[in-house]
């Protein structure tokens, strides 16, 4: 396997925050990855959060894709009107 990279952004600058209940699940699952040893333990939560990640990736990718194709389809009709 190659060498990547793992870098963190900010949520800041996107002027998004946890939840407290985020804040949480992140720490317990930081804190049961801390405790393991067995590699194969850590392998498959690693699988696990990336099937996450991913999933929630492309959730996000169809939600904004939603929004554009509204946010289009209301220009579109605003355009209409104004010209009618």
């Amino acid at each position: 396997m190659s060498d990547f990279e793992l870098s963190k952004v900010p949520l800041e600058q996107f002027n998004i925050t946890l939840s407290l209940e985020d804040e949480f699940l992140e720490a317990r699952i930081a804190s049961e990855i801390d405790s393991t040893d067995d590699m194969g333990q850590l392998k498959e939560a690693a699988k696990k959060l990336l099937t996450v990640a991913v999933a929630r990736q492309a959730a996000i990718r169809s939600l904004c894709k939603r929004l554009m194709e509204f946010e289009t389809a209301a220009m579109q009709n605003y355009l209409n009107d104004e010209s009618s």
